[in-house]
């Protein structure tokens, strides 16, 4: 019944030829019947998530197929409903739940045994094809045409309540609570039972394991709601519940349905779909979309949270050929197979956003039935130059990539990835795509560095990361721009309140304690902004950087929010003492034609990476080191960037024998904010002995 590894080949060549029926056709005809089924009975009851019938085939096979993993599901409605009770959600929310724990591991139908019996831990390729589990329950429900909000809850209790854990979905992509909870409750009961790769957990275990991953893994509400609910009576009560579960009926009353075995045997194709393609499309000859894989909107760039479309057209499916130039309406292999019976694999591109191209080779397959009538037209899409699956530890390294070494948080890099595909977002549509930028820095985290040592510093910033991802909510990120520095994102979220949100940060790090030293406390400033019309990424962030640096003008330990037209209208600001001496200025005698002059200025530009800002006779201005997104300088040099003007209009002058050598007078200034005057003096002396050093031999 379980379709083996060797299987996936047979998806990945299959064509269908008039009149030919193969056992990948069979499957695919089995989706469309199934998917009739259930528009028939939705449209009995459009009020039900989903029909009686269609849910109680669902549930039979899933007992047909896997015992252990039916009753799991049973015990994980339990515990969500029990939880979900002690919030006082509404009947219609706790109905959405009960179903979502039953269902949400049917895509286990279609695992092979040697995978989902495995007696030990998973490889990451085999990591990786379990988790297919998921996408084939959301194919499987996507047929089987569920509400869309069950769907929703059973894919999104896969993913990480952190954006930075879980890169399947976009920032400002806000999980369903249905999806947060079930979450809670199915990993709750997991590991409290023994696994054939390890014993069960015990309770007080299992809450050590959510605390660790409050913020992470999960919605730190959910994690503090079921230490809460979660006391020994109740527990007690669970597992006596537990005891007694019996199967009931299940098989009964499945005249008129798919045969157990026959829904089975769909979640097996299905797998070995998954397995083989990027994506999956299905359609009837009404051109009804019977399945749209999540893999297929990735392809087009298409939002997974927007409503599937009911109907195949060629403007939301364009295909191109190798040369980038689309197709005619009329002439795509989706249309030829439909109007033609034509199979067809080609080598495409497929648009996707940003102008990007995918090239793919594109199967399409007319779907025929025994009785030589079209039932429909499957296509399906393969990366050309790329490996289909991405294994576990290839992910584990990506996240790696964008982690902040220390506090496991977004790094500056990720930061900036990330900033600038929301701006893009925003620039395309100001009025729905705004989002604020919450910057905050610890005051005088130095004297805590001098005063304690850099362990307790360091365990100073794990602290605050980890409390800031636990506040901020799963579609915004948390990131360390550098040092005692932190940054969070925050789509769809106005001024005021995003303040409101700063402040709440700032009162919750302000009761932090450190087991280390319990007598330190530490405060934060913070600075605020929000994109309007009109910005652009490094407008929005100066005035984050102004009103953080306006808040440790003004005291310290406060948030400081400013918006765009108070800053234009704003006079300019009076420069401390301290600004105005942040100016290195030395002279150096040379001996210089013009032409030297120019070849060595070149030479050091390219050496240290420099920027030549503008050069004219008998001047040049040069800048060293890279502007961040924000103003503050970083600790690394190439993150202090200087300006260097240079005057040679002396040296330029003939020489005379009584004075051969001339003047070249420098002037070096920061670009950015420094640390202090010491941090930008030592710099500035750094950058004039390396340009010393290329124009005096």
């Amino acid at each position: 019944m379980i379709v083996e590894a060797a299987e996936s080949a047979t998806a990945e060549n299959a064509v269908v030829a008039q009149g030919t029926i193969t056992a990948t056709s069979r499957g695919l005809l089995a989706m469309i019947e199934l998917y009739r089924r259930a528009k028939k009975l939705f449209e009995q009851d459009e009020s039900s998530i989903i029909p009686r019938s269609i849910l109680r085939d669902l549930v039979t096979a899933l007992h047909y197929r896997d015992e252990h993993t039916f009753y799991h599901s049973q015990r994980v409605g339990q515990l969500a409903l029990g939880l979900a009770r002690h919030l006082y959600w509404n009947e219609e929310t706790l109905h959405l739940l009960e179903v979502a724990a039953l269902l949400h591991d049917i895509g286990k139908i279609g695992v092979p045994d040697h995978i989902l019996y495995k007696p030990g831990q998973f490889t990451g390729d085999e990591t990786s094809l379990m988790a297919l589990g998921t996408e084939i329950a959301n194919d499987i429900l996507q047929i089987c045409h569920v509400k869309p909000e069950l769907r929703q809850a059973i894919v999104e209790s896969r993913m990480h309540y952190s954006f930075l854990e879980d890169r399947s979905r976009e920032l400002g992509q806000e999980l369903s609570l249905a999806g947060r909870l079930l979450a809670v409750a199915d990993v709750y009961e997991s590991l409290s039972r023994d696994q054939v790769y390890r014993p069960a957990f015990t309770h007080p275990e299992i809450i050590d394991y959510f605390k660790e991953q409050s913020g992470k893994q999960f919605d730190p509400s959910m994690v503090t709601a079921l230490i809460r609910w979660l006391k020994p009576d109740v527990l007690a009560r669970i597992q006596a519940e537990s005891a007694q579960q019996k199967t009931g009926s299940l098989r009964d009353g499945m005249e008129g349905s798919l045969a157990t075995a026959s829904l089975c045997n769909v979640f097996t194709h299905l797998y070995s779909l998954e397995s083989s393609f990027a994506g999956i499309l299905i359609t009837d000859t009404n051109r009804e979309i019977v399945l749209l894989s999540r893999g297929v909107q990735s392809l087009y760039g298409q939002n997974e949270q927007a409503p599937i479309p009911s109907r195949w057209l060629p403007e939301l499916f364009p295909v191109a050929d190798p040369f980038e130039e689309l197709l005619p309406e009329g002439t795509t292999p989706y249309e030829q197979a439909l109007t033609a019976k034509r199979s067809s694999t080609l080598n495409v591109k497929l648009p996707g956003r940003k102008g990007e191209w995918a090239d793919v080779e594109l199967q399409t397959i007319p779907l025929i039935d025994f009785n030589n009538q079209l039932q429909g037209v499957a296509e399906f899409y393969k990366y050309k130059n790329r490996n289909q699956q991405q294994n576990a530890q290839y992910r584990e390294l990506a996240l790696q990539a964008s982690r902040d070494a220390l506090t496991g948080v977004a790094n500056r890099g990720e930061l900036e990835n990330q900033l600038a595909i929301i701006m893009d977002k925003f620039k395309q549509d100001p009025q729905l795509n705004f989002f604020s930028v919450i910057y905050l820095d610890i005051d005088h985290f130095k004297s805590i560095n001098d005063t304690y040592g850099h362990a307790v510093g360091d365990e100073v910033l794990v602290k605050l990361a980890r409390l800031l991802q636990r506040e901020a909510y799963s579609s915004e990120l948390v990131a360390r721009y550098g040092g005692e520095e932190f940054v969070i994102v925050c789509p769809e979220l106005q001024l005021v309140q995003a303040v409101g949100r700063a402040e709440r940060f700032r009162l919750e790090i302000s009761k932090l304690k450190f087991e280390s030293v319990p007598s330190l406390s530490i405060t934060s400033s913070f600075g605020v902004a929000t994109s309007e019309p009109g910005d652009s990424l490094r407008s929005l962030l100066k005035r984050s950087d102004k009103a953080l640096y306006q808040s440790k003008r003004d005291g310290r330990n406060r948030t400081t929010a400013l918006p765009r037209e108070e800053i234009e209208t704003s006079k300019p600001v009076e420069k401390s003492k301290a600004d105005q001496e942040m100016v290195f200025m030395a002279d150096m005698h040379c001996m210089l034609h013009e032409d030297i002059l120019v070849m060595k200025l070149k030479g050091f530009v390219q050496e240290k990476k420099a920027r030549l800002i503008s050069i004219k006779e008998g001047n040049a201005v040069v800048q060293v080191g890279r502007e961040g997104l924000f103003s503050r300088w970083g600790k690394k040099e190439k993150r202090q960037p200087v300006r260097i003007d240079i005057d040679a209009s002396d040296a330029l002058r003939p020489a005379t024998p009584k004075s051969p050598k001339r003047r070249l007078s420098i002037k070096i200034t920061p670009v950015g904010v420094p640390g202090s005057r010491e941090i930008f003096l030592h710099r500035a002396r750094h950058v004039f002995r390396d340009l010393r050093s290329h124009f005096i031999e």
